[in-house]
This record gives structure tokens, C-alpha cells and sequence, in this order.
């Protein structure tokens, strides 16, 4: 019985190994010879919707093999031939795939790069039906070159889980990542398993300073700034509070910058904000501020104060920017709600009722970006940014171009923050007309860095899964962007990605963050 029983499994195996074998042979039975042999070029073929990359998108010189992804209209297609063709002459590449996907052998993708450099290579997808005799049953194309200008700076970004109270259940499992695009994987973590909230993050100019948001001695409005080295320390020295300014009240802390030269710090204090979490994976919460202030840490005199005209209680003034040279301070302004009746004065949350009944208001909440000169800390007077500005949008989350030419923010229909309309749009640094961007994906696009040489932005984006996924662009000297690269081998397919910003360093710069204010 027994010997009966393992003939049955062994031969059940061979059937399935000599199918495995057929289809591979089938698959393989028809040269790329025979498909071309049958192709028409101009023959009018069903659609192939070529989903990644899009049409006319710039990679840089340093980016790993991407993903190849397209939708192919005939049910009756079983087999893809992928076709490279470069405008200098060079011989077709071609490759035959079984899935409606491909990913280029490192030392093929290495060629296309070198043969599209600033010029197009078009890739041409054809369905094929295996059945004799071969058919081209569907077709798309698309072109696509490599940038002779490279990214060259690392990017530090943070990977958190969602939704968001899972993340703010597992705080250790929240980590940092620090590492070049050009890596084959998620970058290194650098640090990781902190068990209290970090947050918002920043570096000067120089790269040589990080200054983050980090709850510390049960204090939210904890914020640590520190030398970066191979072994970075997070060390109780080195952490301020914005609740020790005086006559200040209880305060988080939001958005906070630190200014190009490493010197200051500016923050949203005297804070007070909607908060709403949510079941859903990709959008899990709701969070802005609807109250407060600009406030600046000078570490040389290790002194708070109030920036002047940027510190008016009728208004909302968060989310500050520096201009590069460190002269303009770019924050994001509304008028602010009467919050008198509100149960939760002098903390940082309105209650979750009084946050539900805000967001579900029938009036819009619009931020419009404001600019201020810096003057020491001394301020001055808040004008409208033209183009960002009362235009019936909701204007946040600006950031300046390395040289201080152009302006890159976030639009959306109302609130800030994690907004599935959120679009980026460009301006010249002392206003303009606003153009969108044509990277913009599909579903929120924000948290935007450009690179130290400012060739490059990238930002984050939830086209692509419901885990944010970090993209990058090009930007022109006339401020004009190229279709999105995304950067999915950066995250792990279980993580959100968020905050990513490029530091002016080398990828060896961090090898870890330590913790040493937790033994302090």
C-alpha cells in the first residue's frame, strides 16, 4: 500500500515538473526573430497601458534597475517581448517575459543607462499570443532617458508602520533609515527600538547638524540638536524644551526648522491642533494646528523668543521654512478659529469630538503662505506670497530651492498634512505664478527635500500602496520636473515612509543614532 501511495506522489510530481518544463519550452519556442518576423510597427495593435515608468521620465545616473509595470488589454496575451531601442544607433535590446512586469538584469540596466544618457532610449512592449502560428496581439511604448546629473547626496527618511495607532502603540518599531538611492536595498537603519515619540526631523546646510523632535522626561515639547558624526549621540545636553520660554504656555513644538548656518531653531509654540485617527491604512489621521505662533531658539545665547509679525494670536502661524542664505523665514498662515468654548484650553489637542465636528465642517480650513524677514530674530512685517496665496487653496509646506530661485509647496483643497489631493506646485522665491509640477502622482504628494546640487526633489507619495513610498524628480534650471522615479527599493513593503530629506554628506556620514539621553 505504501509502495502504491509513493508511485501515485511520484508520479504526480513528474506530471507537474514535465509541465513546469512544457511551458517553459513553449515560452522559449519562439525567437525574438519569429515575434519581429510578424510585427507590424504602424499595424493598429490593442493597448498596453505602461503604468511604470511614464512616458518621458529622467532617471538619474546612480538608480538601481527599476520595476517595469503595464496592464495589457488582450486577456489572450501570455507571453511580453520587451524592446530597447536607443536613438545612437546601438543594436536592439530584447527581452521575452512571462508576466506583465520586468526588472532588468543589473548589468542590462547599467547599459541602458550609459546609451540613454541625455538622450531617449524607447522601450515597446508587445503582447504575443503563444499559440502557432505567433501573433502581436497588443502594443506600448514609451521613451525614457538617464540624467547626466546625479543625485549625490544620501537621504535620511523615517519607516513607520500603519495605521497609526498601531505606530503609536509600537513606538520602537519606528525607525530611521540613512543610505544613497544607489543602494540595491533599504538603506541602513540608524536608528531604531526608541521607545518615546521622535518626530519631525532637520540639518543645516552643511550637513554637520541634526535637530529632531524627541519626547524626553515625559516633556512633548522636547527637541534634541546634535553634532553629526559616525556615531551620532542623542545626549540630555544637547535636548531643549519650548515650554521653557517664559510666560510660554504648554506647547509641542510643531514643524520645527533649523536655520541653514545651524544657529537657530524655529518652531510653532503656544500650540493647539486637530487630531483624528483613523481606521484605514493609507490615510489614518487627521492632523493640523488651529492655533499658534513662531517662536526662535538662538543656541548661541540659548535664549526664546517670539518672531515678530509672526506671532499675532488672530492667526495660525506654522510650518516655517528658511530661505537658503538664512535672511526669510516661508510659514504657512490662516485665520484662526474662536476655540473660547473649547474644553481643552491651555493643552495641545481639541478633544476628539470638537476635532470630528472641525474636519466635518461644511467650510473649507486654507493656510496660505506667508514671508517674513528674519532680521536676527527680530522679524518684521508677514507678506502674502504671490501665487501661493488666496487662491481659494489650502498653501503649506514650502521649501526653498538650494540656490533660493524657486519655491516648491504643497496644494490641497483644505487642512495640511497628509492630504490625499495634496499636489506640489513651483514658484520663483519672491512669488509668481504657480505651476504644477509634473511629477505629481495620483494620491499625496508632499514632504518634499530637494537635493544639496538642487537637480533633484524627491517627496513622498501613496500612489503606488497605501504604505507612503518615497518618489524623485528632476528640476530644469526653469524650474520644470520630470514624470516620478520611484524609489520603492528604498522602503520595506511593510513600512510608511515619511519626512525623507537629503543631508550634505557622504552615505557613511551616520552608522548609528544612540540614545544616550534614555541613560542620562
Amino acid at each position: 500500500m505504501r509502495k502504491k501511495v509513493l508511485c501515485v506522489v511520484l508520479f504526480a510530481a513528474t506530471l507537474g515538473t514535465v509541465a513546469v518544463l512544457y511551458k517553459t519550452l513553449q515560452l522559449n519556442a519562439y525567437r525574438v526573430e519569429d515575434i519581429l518576423a510578424v510585427y507590424q510597427q504602424h499595424a493598429n495593435y490593442r493597448d498596453i497601458t505602461v503604468e511604470y515608468p511614464l512616458n518621458e521620465t529622467l532617471f538619474p545616473p546612480e538608480m538601481v534597475p527599476p520595476v517595469f509595470r503595464w496592464k495589457d488589454s488582450v486577456p489572450a496575451s501570455r507571453a511580453w517581448l520587451v524592446r530597447i531601442e536607443f536613438a545612437d544607433g546601438s543594436p536592439f535590446i530584447n527581452f521575452i517575459v512571462r508576466r506583465q512586469q520586468w526588472t532588468p538584469r543589473p548589468e542590462d540596466w547599467d547599459n541602458i543607462k550609459r546609451k540613454s544618457l541625455e538622450q531617449e532610449a524607447h522601450v515597446i512592449i508587445l503582447g504575443i499570443d503563444t499559440h502557432e502560428p505567433v501573433k502581436v496581439l497588443s502594443q506600448g511604448r514609451i521613451s525614457v532617458r538617464t540624467s547626466k546629473d546625479r543625485v549625490e547626496a544620501p537621504l535620511f527618511y523615517r519607516e513607520v508602520t500603519l495605521p497609526f495607532l498601531d505606530a503609536n502603540k509600537d513606538l520602537p518599531g519606528i525607525r530611521w533609515r540613512f543610505g544613497s538611492i544607489a543602494s540595491p536595498k533599504p538603506p541602513p537603519v540608524v536608528l531604531k527600538n526608541l521607545p518615546v515619540c521622535g518626530n519631525c526631523h532637520s540639518f543645516s546646510t552643511d550637513g554637520k547638524t541634526l535637530a529632531m523632535d524627541v519626547d524626553y522626561a515625559n516633556k512633548k515639547g522636547s527637541y534634541v540638536i546634535t553634532k553629526v558624526k559616525e556615531q551620532t549621540a542623542l545626549a540630555s545636553k544637547d535636548i531643549i524644551t519650548w515650554t521653557d520660554q517664559e510666560n510660554t504656555e504648554y506647547s509641542y513644538g510643531l514643524l520645527s526648522q533649523i536655520s541653514p548656518d545651524g544657529r537657530y531653531v524655529v518652531s510653532t509654540v503656544k500650540d493647539m491642533s486637530v487630531f483624528v485617527p483613523k481606521p484605514e491604512l493609507a490615510f489614518s489621521q487627521v492632523f493640523f494646528p488651529v492655533k499658534g505662533i513662531l517662536c526662535v531658539y538662538d543656541r548661541q545665547t540659548n535664549r526664546f523668543r517670539d518672531l515678530p509679525g509672526a506671532n499675532d494670536p488672530n492667526f495660525v502661524q506654522s510650518n516655517p521654512t528658511w530661505s537658503p542664505d538664512g535672511t526669510y523665514i516661508v510659514f504657512a498662515r490662516a485665520k484662526a478659529p474662536d476655540l473660547r468654548n473649547t474644553k481643552h484650553q491651555g493643552r495641545v489637542w481639541l478633544t476628539p469630538s470638537e476635532s470630528r465636528e472641525f474636519i466635518t465642517a461644511d467650510e473649507p480650513f486654507q493656510f496660505d503662505l506667508y514671508r517674513i524677514p528674519f532680521n536676527a530674530g527680530k522679524g518684521g512685517t508677514a507678506e502674502p506670497v504671490e501665487g501661493a496665496s488666496n487662491n481659494g487653496m489650502s498653501n503649506y509646506f514650502a521649501r526653498y530651492s538650494p540656490d533660493g530661485r524657486w519655491i516648491v509647496f504643497c496644494r490641497a483643497k483644505s487642512f495640511m498634512l497628509l492630504q490625499p489631493d495634496s499636489e506640489l506646485y513651483i514658484i520663483p522665491a519672491d512669488g509668481g505664478n504657480a505651476r504644477r509640477l509634473r511629477c505629481n502622482t495620483s494620491r499625496m504628494n508632499s514632504w518634499h527635500s530637494f537635493s544639496p546640487n538642487g537637480k533633484w526633489l524627491v517627496f513622498a507619495s501613496k500612489a503606488y500602496s497605501d504604505y507612503t513610498q518615497l518618489c524623485l524628480t528632476h528640476i530644469d534650471e526653469n524650474g520644470y520636473s520630470t514624470p516620478a522615479v520611484l524609489l520603492a527599493h528604498l522602503t520595506a513593503p511593510d513600512r510608511a515612509a515619511n519626512i525623507p530629506e537629503f543631508v550634505n554628506t557622504h552615505p557613511g556620514a551616520i552608522i548609528n543614532i544612540h540614545k544616550q539621553f534614555l541613560r542620562d
